[in-house]
């Protein structure tokens, strides 16, 4: 967790705190800082400062006055600062020389001496008879050093096309991928024709090959107009031949339903006219018996 210090922090040393206490010690930090910041210097280089009773107590705005003038007591009996009080409250602050400061020196460790390491001398071994040999040794040869140039191939030459590889980054590899695969694809052309796949895919769909093969011609006049580039136009064909597959078979089914209610409608209107007579004979009968008084069966 990290915090920052809303305000400038107050100097205090350690050793004067244990001297005289934390806030005498404190005061004077103040005092000191702002006698460098405000402050003059008289001709024994004694640092002076004035303050009013407003500035006096804005130094510490955590003591009252009766808090900061017993602390400036303090300061006084132990020798460390000269204060002089105003009739109006101000005050005159004098710091002592600096030769006379009471600022604590830090302890400057002296340096421990290094004992010196003794080495000891390489044992030299004493040769009392050279050997003779018939030939010198062979020389050795030069090892030759090859530098980075000459392993990674010529330098690059301004508007050539001979110099080191460049690794491609992602950009220029979704590019390159983009333009193979353009490369695969195929414009429409007169006289294409489905793949041997393509007619093993048509059982699957209950498609007779001859309806495929009447669907041809009309396909490639309606994607030559289109400008269009596929890199299997095998799969654009089998969607064309579903569709109007699917189109035929409704339309047949439309058509025969369509027969069907026709030859309905022309039966049961000969049947009608065959029934007309006997109704007519019905009627007849009817009224033949109701004119005759003398017949009661009815």
């Amino acid at each position: 967790m990290s915090f920052t210090f809303p305000e400038k922090p107050m100097l205090i040393y350690p050793s004067l705190a244990c001297r005289i206490g934390v806030e005498p010690a404190l005061l004077l930090g103040l005092y000191h800082e702002a006698a460098e910041r405000n402050g003059m210097t008289d001709e024994k280089g004694r640092s002076e400062l004035l303050l009013s009773r407003d500035q006096w107590q804005a130094l510490a705005p955590f003591w009252d006055e009766a808090q900061l003038r017993a602390l400036s007591d303090v300061l006084l009996a132990e020798r460390l600062v000269e204060i002089t009080w105003g009739s109006a409250g101000n005050l005159r602050v004098r710091m002592p020389a600096p030769e006379v400061s009471t600022a604590v020196r830090p302890q400057v460790q002296e340096p421990v001496p290094e004992i010196p390491v003794r080495h000891n001398p390489p044992v030299v071994e004493q040769v009392s008879r050279l050997p003779v040999v018939d030939e010198p040794p062979p020389t050795p040869r030069p090892v030759r050093q090859t530098n980075l140039a000459q392993r990674r191939g010529p330098a690059p030459t301004f508007g050539g096309s001979i110099g080191w590889r460049r690794h491609k980054d992602e950009l220029e590899e979704i590019f390159e991928q983009a333009e193979q695969r353009n490369q695969k694809l195929q414009s429409m052309f007169i006289g294409w024709q489905p793949s041997e796949l393509f007619h093993q895919m048509l059982p699957r769909y209950a498609i007779p090959a001859d309806f495929a093969d009447g669907c041809i011609d009309e396909f490639v006049l309606y994607f030559l107009d289109k400008d269009r580039k596929e890199s299997n136009w095998d799969q654009k064909f089998l969607a064309w031949v579903k569709r109007e597959w699917v189109k035929k078979q409704t339309q047949d089914a439309r058509d025969k339903r369509y027969q069907q209610e026709r030859d309905s409608t022309l039966t049961g209107a000969s049947g009608h006219e065959n029934s007309r007579p006997d109704s007519r004979e019905k009627r007849k009968r009817v009224t033949a018996a109701i004119m005759d008084i003398k017949d009661t069966d009815w």
